[in-house]
């Protein structure tokens, strides 16, 4: 009984214990439970922010969007603003661009008009210096003559106008004459390395010149009337060469004594080159001579069928003009070949020169004509002298001609109308024309031995014009020959003392 009554005892020990267990658990599941449901209203909490908040980001990214679609409305509308604003400052400164090109087309063409009005004043007034020199009046037509010169040079004219050059060459003044030879002068040549010059002349005369400040000084290296000199050569050594119309071939130096030989077959030479060093070819009526220079003696002869008028040289070639037919030839350097070309014109040449580099030619007449062939090839008759031409002398685009009707005159070949412009009057055959070293001033020769020296740059012509005025033109002259609306000036610092 007792056993029974302990095993009971011991199993409601259990029992409590386990009970006490249950007990212990069903309390920790209520813990438990409470937590879970305290948890769970966390969670629905926490839940119910996070749909707030998903709302809120939904809104705010809605707002984003309908704040990013304004902005991408406002940058279109900005870029277009922009777009406008470049179109119209672009059109404002195509507008600008043509305005300022208006104005500059308004001022060119307004300083053309005036530029073309004043170099016509110019040219009008060298006119009236003309007419007031030829009429004495000397005063007046030096003034007009610089007043000219100065609008014309103001206003970028051409000072080689026949108005214009002609005013000054008239009143400057500057022309002076020597009588020198007893024989007509043929030719003149510069003395290389000097400023001297030397002359020929029909009266068997050969003439050293040498030009001081006021006089010219005259040497005679060799005289002798039977001869007639119609060309000379200077080579190297200074030996001078001299062709008589005679047929004889003279040599000599400056103080030596005069070699003089005939020249076999020789009629009527005139002309003398030096083609090879120590040759000459010496050319008559109608044959060509090679002569040593140094023996004098005779090298080759080459006759020709045709008489010859004149000679010249061109690229290495000598060309002749027969006498009676519009023909020239072409003589290679050896004499050995000739080739004939027909003229484009009819005459007899009398005078010829071309330059090789522009490939120009100018051939004078024995009537007076000039023919003048331009670069292009084109042939220009050129009317000016009445009666032969005997030089023709080329300055760049300037071309100065004599004549036996005593004149010499200058073409300007720039010009579209080749009007002749008189530099020398005389009533004696011209016969020679040459410049001097600076191309400032041409001599010419006569057939009464003269020499002239003629001033044709236009820079001293003007200077020497203004050192001869002596006062300023008057208001009413200014008025009369330049006009009312062009303002006064004078041309000297003070009027001179009466």
């Amino acid at each position: 009984m007792h056993d029974k009554y302990s095993d009971e005892q011991m199993r409601v020990k259990e029992l409590e214990k386990q009970l006490a267990i249950l007990s212990q658990k069903e309390k920790e599941s209520a813990v438990m439970q409470s937590v879970n449901a305290q948890m769970e209203e966390i969670a629905n909490q926490q839940r119910i922010i996070s749909d707030e908040q998903r709302e809120e980001a939904e809104q705010q990214s809605h707002i984003a969007n309908e704040m990013r679609q304004h902005a991408e409305i406002e940058r279109q509308n900005a870029q277009e603003a922009e777009k406008r604003a470049l179109d119209a400052s672009k059109v404002a400164e195509e507008e600008r661009v043509i305005a300022e090109n208006q104005r500059v087309q308004a001022e060119f063409s307004k300083r053309v008009a005036d530029t073309l009005s004043y170099v016509a004043m110019a040219r009008n007034v060298g006119n009236a210096a003309i007419t007031q020199q030829r009429s004495g009046n000397k005063e007046l037509a030096s003034l007009l003559a610089y007043a000219s010169y100065v609008f014309t040079m103001r206003y970028h004219g051409d000072t080689y106008h026949p108005s214009i050059y002609e005013a000054l060459m008239l009143t400057s003044g500057g022309q002076r004459r020597w009588a020198v030879a007893h024989g007509s002068i043929i030719k003149t040549i510069l003395i290389p390395g000097t400023t001297s010059f030397m002359s020929i002349s029909t009266y068997g005369e050969i003439l050293k010149h040498t030009r001081t400040k006021d006089n010219l000084l005259t040497k005679t290296i060799f005289s002798n009337s039977q001869f007639d000199i119609r060309d000379i050569y200077l080579n190297n050594e200074r030996t001078f060469f001299a062709v008589s119309h005679t047929g004889h071939l003279i040599a000599c130096k400056e103080n030596g004594k005069p070699h003089i030989v005939p020249i076999e077959g020789a009629v009527r030479p005139f002309r003398i080159y030096s083609i090879k060093e120590n040759e000459l070819v010496i050319t008559a009526e109608s044959s060509l001579h090679v002569i040593d220079a140094i023996t004098l003696r005779p090298i080759k002869t080459l006759p020709l069928n045709f008489k010859t008028s004149i000679a010249g040289w061109k690229n290495g070639q000598i060309i002749l003009f027969d006498k009676s037919l519009p023909v020239m030839y072409f003589v290679n350097s050896d004499i050995s070949h000739v080739t004939k070309q027909t003229l484009p014109f009819k005459g007899r040449v009398m005078s010829y020169n071309s330059n090789s580099k522009t490939k120009q030619q100018i051939f004078g007449m024995y009537d007076g004509t000039i023919y003048y062939q331009d670069p292009t090839g084109k042939i220009n008759k050129l009317v000016g002298h009445r009666s032969r031409v005997s030089r023709i002398n080329f300055d760049s685009n300037r071309i100065y001609t004599s004549s036996y009707d005593g004149t010499v005159r200058y073409w300007n070949m720039k010009t579209e109308k080749f009007e002749p412009i008189p530099i020398l009057n005389s009533r004696l055959w011209i016969i020679s024309l040459s410049f001097d070293k600076t191309h400032h001033y041409i001599w010419t020769g006569d057939q009464n031995g003269n020499l002239t020296e003629t001033l044709i740059d236009i820079t001293d012509m003007a200077t020497i014009l203004k050192s001869k005025i002596k006062r300023n033109l008057t208001k009413e002259e200014w008025n009369y020959y330049i006009g009312k609306n062009i303002p006064y000036e004078s041309f000297i610092r003070k009027e001179a003392k009466p």
